[in-house]
């Protein structure tokens, strides 16, 4: 996706204010760190799976250790909710 293009869905889709915050935040940083978060960003959000479709399978290792748990045998279950971040 061209540059261009992906500021234009930021700013459909952002409020006014929080696409001029990400402008004035995105405006004090080296050129080459801002074209490397707007990379990594329109990456994220065009590479990721539509909302709705299938998650691609993955394998995991569960808490304390033991067998790895793997996404697709959990297809026809319950729903499964996936939380990533930092917790340290």
């Amino acid at each position: 996706m061209a540059q261009e293009s992906f500021m234009d869905l930021l700013q459909k889709n952002l409020s006014e204010k929080d696409f001029s915050r990400m402008m004035a935040f995105t405006a004090g940083m080296q050129a080459e760190r801002r074209a490397v978060l707007l990379k990594f960003i329109a990456d994220r959000e065009t590479l990721a799976p539509a909302v709705g479709s299938e998650a691609p399978d993955f394998k995991l290792p569960r808490l304390g250790g033991g067998a790895q748990m793997q996404l697709s045998s959990l297809r026809g279950e319950k729903p499964v909710a996936l939380i990533f971040g930092s917790y340290t």
